[in-house]
């Protein structure tokens, strides 16, 4: 009797280990914990790119905030020589190209972070609980995005209409440096210009500190939701080793029993 009685204990065991690890037929081949691990693994890679982007935004805000500290000063020998000589305006026009790319970048970073938002709002169904706690508000990260690229248009297209620029022909390097190189004939043309390239630099460095603050706490939330996750996939990885203790100690028990003293 015992010995039927172990070996239905052993044949118990590897059912529900079969169950467990395989999923059986009825879960289709993938078991809740495994599921849950990959979402552990997803979604800590959400939250390290997002880490990474915001240290990008750090370092744009800073070559930003320098472009803006170059115009005040452009700004400056303008009032007392008149006009900028070729050397400094050559820098100006290489810094607008500097600048227009960052805002590239900036563009970039923020469409790819708004779907990785929604992508792990997919993937963790509390996902705005944690955001809330992250913020200590409710903070959206996919509609502060919109937000920036909506106002950085408007910005741009203000500050550029003086110009007879468009953000578009912003994104054009023939049009931009030509529109330029006729500005630079002038005192008030260089004026303008650098008026117009100072007050778009003063919102850029604003908007990428909102966009780094976004970032983090859209990282520190993800982080939460992975924490909590990874607790769940603990639990469910006890409660299976637990399962098989019963089994385990009635083989060891059986075992460990005096050769003389086994039923028949």
């Amino acid at each position: 009797m015992k010995t039927n009685k172990i070996i239905l204990s052993i044949f118990s065991a590897g059912f529900i280990a079969s169950e467990c690890y395989a999923g059986g037929a009825a879960a289709g081949g993938a078991t809740e914990w495994t599921q849950i691990a990959n979402n552990v693994e997803l979604g800590s890679q959400y939250s390290q790119q997002l880490k990474e982007y915001a240290l990008q935004m750090n370092q744009y805000q800073q070559q930003v905030q320098q472009y803006v500290n170059q115009y005040q000063s452009y700004q400056a020998m303008l009032q007392n020589i008149g006009q900028l000589p070729d050397a400094q305006w050559n820098d100006f026009q290489s810094s607008v190209n500097g600048l227009r790319n960052i805002m590239d970048q900036a563009g970039r970073v923020s469409y790819i972070s708004s779907s990785l938002d929604s992508q792990f709002n997919s993937l963790y169904k509390g996902y705005n609980q944690y955001l809330t706690e992250a913020n200590g508000g409710s903070l959206q990260p996919s509609q502060v995005y919109q937000e920036i690229s909506e106002e950085t248009r408007q910005t741009v297209n203000g500050s550029l209409k003086a110009l007879n620029l468009s953000q578009n022909d912003l994104e054009d390097d023939v049009t931009t440096m030509r529109q330029l190189q006729t500005l630079s004939t002038s005192a008030a043309g260089q004026k303008a210009a650098i008026q117009a390239a100072n007050e778009i630099a003063l919102h850029q460095t604003a908007q990428l500190k909102r966009m780094h603050q976004t970032l983090l706490v859209q990282s520190q939330a993800q982080m939460k939701a992975v924490a909590a996750e990874q607790a769940k996939e603990d639990a469910i990885r006890a409660d299976i080793e637990a399962s098989y203790s019963p089994f385990a100690d009635e083989i060891d028990d059986t075992d460990n029993q005096p050769a003389g003293g086994r039923g028949l």
